[in-house]
């Protein structure tokens, strides 16, 4: 029995020796006294016999503390060959993300040039990677001050950075970029470099601009008369009683009205046609915004042949000074038999508008009842 103990440890250690060094040592250990216990058995050596007994229970308990020991000790270590894989994968799966996104991403070292360039920023910038790894990050910039903005304040927060910056690509061709940059540390938390990522919003801007664009002229069309080019009736509502409120805020402020009517008109369309009377109207708005201070007075043309001015910070005797020039320059180019009936007037105190309109209305009307073609101030 003994002996078919022995050649099984034997065996087993045939099969180890290449696979479990340790085990195949404990084993090796074990059946060595195997051997002596069962010499000693044979040679009737007592003594002998009870201390290979001892020895083998001790190895014995040995020997699985060692197996256990070692067995928990390769366990962890395929844990961390597992874990390391794993790692791996998950570092190169996002390293292909990186480099396959669309959108721009690159990176730069401390001292400001391109470390990695991915598909994306070739795309947008037409260099290949070879071609712009080692370069320094000014070069892509329009304005090298964008780039020490941007760095600086990286540097100084330690945080992320958005801004909307110009660049400029292999071809020479300006592209605008949303544009952060954050810091990149190692493991000891040093900072190793930055790293840029972007979107390329050239397109996106234009875009922007001409939307904004077509709400302006929308907007302009809405407060504008098509034939004249002038301000229209809605837009002359709404102007008469912010100047009123500003007149309000300030008793000190002055506000003039010049109404303007056409003698004779209906007669110069029913003889000369509507066209004629267009054209009239036309000329008639261009003498009246000549004859004003830009961006300071509203000239508007409240319907048929009806005119009226807004003149802020003037007073009457100033607001008649330029409706002579628009009688004299009028009288110049004059159809048929028309002229120029004007009323003027200015605003009292805090009236509302509807009683300024009045009074500019019977100015206008004393000219027309006085034989037309004069200005009456009211």
């Amino acid at each position: 029995m003994p002996f078919k103990f022995v050649t099984g440890q034997i065996s087993k250690l045939y099969k180890l020796k290449h696979t479990e060094p340790i085990h195949c040592a404990s084993m090796v250990l074990f059946s060595g006294i195997c051997i002596i216990t069962l010499l000693s058995i044979i040679c009737n050596t007592l003594t002998i016999t009870i201390t290979a007994l001892y020895t083998i229970i001790i190895t014995g308990v040995a020997y699985y503390w060692l197996k256990k020991t070692i067995f928990s000790y390769d366990e962890a270590i395929e844990k961390g060959k597992l874990l390391s894989r794993r790692f791996q994968n998950i570092a190169k799966y996002f390293e292909s993300i990186l480099q396959d996104s669309s959108d721009i991403i690159f990176t730069i070292d401390t001292d400001g040039f391109i470390m990695k360039f991915n598909i994306g920023s070739q795309t947008r910038f037409g260099y290949s990677q070879e071609e712009i790894v080692g370069k320094p990050l000014t070069s892509l910039f329009v304005n090298s001050k964008d780039e020490r903005k941007i760095i600086c304040a990286v540097l100084r927060t330690g945080k992320s950075v958005n801004e909307e910056i110009p660049m400029r690509t292999k071809q020479d061709n300006i592209i605008l970029l949303n544009l952060s940059m954050s810091e990149m540390k190692n493991d000891k938390s040093d900072i190793i470099g930055l790293v840029v990522t972007a979107k390329d919003i050239t397109e996106k801007k234009k875009l922007e601009m001409e939307l904004v664009k077509k709400n302006e002229m929308l907007s302009k069309l809405a407060i504008t008369d098509g034939l004249t080019g002038l301000y229209n009736a809605r837009h002359f509502h709404e102007q008469i009683k912010k100047e009123l409120s500003r007149l309000k805020r300030s008793p000190d402020r002055k506000l003039s009205v010049i109404m303007i009517d056409i003698d004779h008109f209906k007669l110069l369309n029913d003889t000369l046609g509507h066209q004629m009377g267009d054209q009239v109207l036309r000329s008639l708005g261009q003498i009246i915004r000549m004859c004003l201070r830009n961006d300071v007075d509203l000239p508007f043309r409240i319907g048929g042949d009806e005119f009226i001015v807004l003149l802020p910070d003037t007073d009457k005797n100033q607001a008649c000074v330029a409706a002579e020039r628009i009688q004299k320059q009028y009288m110049s180019i004059a159809a048929g038999e028309t002229t120029l009936s004007i009323g003027i007037t200015e605003a009292q105190g805090a009236e509302q508008d509807e009683a300024l309109i009045r009074r500019a209305d019977q100015a206008l009307y004393q000219s027309k009842k006085e034989g037309r073609a004069r200005i009456s101030l009211a």
